[in-house]
């Protein structure tokens, strides 16, 4: 390894290769939610959808996915800054990292406010409404697509369901609030672990890249 000690180098790559891996992470879990919301777009134009339902279903999959890549990017630079020891390069990428880190915060706060939160509130009333309207036919699709078969025991709407043999309800018993509530919930679960474990290593990361950065203007 070049001239700076590798107990400030060695550690920045190794932390960056971590951070890599869990960019890849929110990658996947972003991809995954803008897949799966991308069912819902037809529901939500349908409805008088409130903000919350709007940043649930569209912006908050999408920040996750752009910060993963962004954290991709961002990684490989930061391993051939402490590699190479270029001052601009490790200025620039721990600027950059701290502009990220805020943004994480931010993203990782409303995954975990959505997740404390009662999702079948903010979903339920839109679906009851697209359930007596003109465009109930979002409902089957969603209901098809969910494997679920209406809203709760109180406000079933059963005859929107997706009908197997004689008539019967393919997936009768089986309500979409709690299907929808376990998926999303799991989801937002690790969008809030991963950000906090990427919080508290992009910190480190950053602390390392500031002592090579001292290490570098004393030489």
């Amino acid at each position: 390894l070049p001239q700076t000690a590798r107990y400030l180098k060695v550690p920045l790559i190794g932390l960056n290769a971590i951070l890599w891996l869990l960019g890849l992470v929110l990658v996947i879990i972003g991809g995954v939610g803008v897949t799966f919301f991308s069912n819902f777009k037809n529901f939500v134009e349908a409805t008088d959808a409130t903000s919350e339902l709007k940043n649930l279903s569209v912006s908050l999959p999408a920040g996750v996915l752009s910060i993963g890549v962004f954290f991709i990017i961002l990684t490989i630079i930061g391993c051939a800054a402490a590699y190479k020891e270029r001052l601009v390069m490790l200025v620039f990428y721990s600027v950059l990292m701290l502009v990220l880190l805020v943004v994480l915060i931010g993203i990782g706060s409303e995954a975990v406010t959505y997740h404390n939160d009662n999702i079948g509130e903010i979903v339920g009333e839109n679906w009851l409404h697209v359930s007596k309207s003109n465009e109930s036919k979002q409902i089957t699709t969603l209901e098809t697509f969910l494997e679920c078969c209406g809203w709760n025991s109180v406000d079933p709407y059963t005859y929107l369901c997706e009908n197997a043999t004689a008539g019967v309800p393919k997936y009768k018993g089986i309500y979409c609030e709690d299907v929808l509530t376990e998926a999303i919930s799991s989801k937002l679960y690790l969008v809030g672990v991963t950000g906090v474990i990427i919080g508290v290593i992009e910190f480190i990361a950053m602390l390392f890249a500031l002592f090579m950065i001292i290490r570098i203007c004393r030489t």
